[in-house]
């Protein structure tokens, strides 16, 4: 399985080239629409009337080198991508899923992409092979979905802190799924509830056996484009299929030698929803790293410490090891939670 590394940051990005396929370009001297041979004097008014009639705007939903499917007019398109388009930027990922595009219809349900609409967010992480360079997996989401599971594998509270952060850093709305509430509940779940609801983060319980927190569930994702992220077993897909089963999304069982989920979903799409919306069911994350982020800033992406920080002594401080430390103050005094901190902690060294 590879190390999924990501995080999301709002960009600003546009790619704009005007196109018009040769079979539907007017000849020299003609109308659009007249006779061949006719001879005619609105050939540059013809010309933006075809280019607006064979234009449709669209989400990618899917790519797999350089064929993209796009979802335009409720049709998915099969599109090859300009070659302008790719050359004239120098951005690692000139298309992602999620993008809106504009596509020249060619024919039959197939087409080319002419423009990327500006972004604005993105998911990211290190390229594989190219530590320094961005690759985007998805773009323009609105939530971030972080699914954990009570047990099956084992919960991993510093995995739902990543998945904070990143949300964050982009602006997006996070949103907490504990899953497998069916099973035997334990004590660190209890914690896990207080302390994210406390904190004033959306956070919901649900299990696909009993279906609970399913219509709170469908709700959040109605009518938005959300991204489910989490290790692999921990039900993503499960809980997908148990809302809208047409999605057939394939799933799995823990492994009884590790306990860990098995892969299998192994890549990227954007699957349109029966209710409205968009939703990405992500590869299972083994590793979670966080793209270009600065380890001396992490601190104001947690709540809690935001406001302490000033009242630290060093304005620098790490708040790991240095006296006179508020954030360090508030954790012996109860108001910052030790699981918190310790969260903050390993995000930090890892930075």
């Amino acid at each position: 399985m590879q190390a999924f590394s990501a995080v999301i940051h709002p960009v600003d990005r546009s790619h704009t080239i005007d196109y018009i396929p040769p079979s539907r370009r007017p000849r020299r001297g003609t109308r659009a629409g007249s006779a061949p041979g006719e001879l005619g004097v609105g050939g540059s008014a013809g010309k933006r009337e075809i280019m607006e009639e064979s234009k449709l705007e669209g989400i990618v939903t899917c790519g797999h080198g350089n064929r993209f499917t796009v979802f335009a007019g409720n049709v998915p398109y099969s599109c090859t991508l300009r070659k302008r388009i790719k050359f004239s930027t120098d951005m690692t990922t000139p298309v992602a899923v999620g993008d809106d595009v504009l596509i020249a219809v060619m024919g039959d349900r197939s087409g080319v992409i002419e423009e990327v609409r500006p972004r604005r967010t993105v998911l990211s992480r290190p390229m594989i092979g190219r530590e320094d360079s961005e690759q985007v997996l998805a773009a323009n989401i609105d939530f971030l979905v972080a699914v954990v599971s009570v047990a099956e594998p084992t919960l991993k509270p510093g995995l739902i802190d990543r998945f904070l952060v990143m949300a964050a850093v982009g602006g997006l709305t996070p949103v907490i799924v504990v899953n497998k509430a069916d099973l035997a509940s334990h004590r660190l779940v209890v914690d896990i509830v207080r302390i994210y609801r406390g904190l004033g983060y959306r956070l919901l319980l649900t299990s696909a056996v009993d279906g609970q927190g399913l219509e709170e569930f469908r709700d959040y994702l109605k009518d938005h484009r959300s991204i489910l992220s989490g290790h692999s077993g921990v039900g993503k897909s499960s809980l997908l299929n148990r809302l809208w089963p047409g999605l057939n999304l394939r799933t799995s069982t823990i492994s009884q030698a590790t306990g860990k989920g098995r892969h299998t979903t192994s890549y990227v799409e954007l699957f349109h929803l029966p209710d409205g919306g968009f939703v990405i069911d992500t590869p299972g994350i083994k590793v979670l790293g966080l793209w270009q982020l600065d380890r001396n800033n992490l601190a104001d992406h947690y709540p809690e410490m935001q406001e302490l920080t000033a009242q630290c002594r060093f304005t620098n401080c790490s708040h790991l090891h240095e006296p006179d430390c508020a954030v360090k103050s508030a954790v012996a005094a109860g108001s910052v939670t030790s699981l918190r901190y310790q969260n903050y902690c390993q995000i930090y060294d890892s930075l």
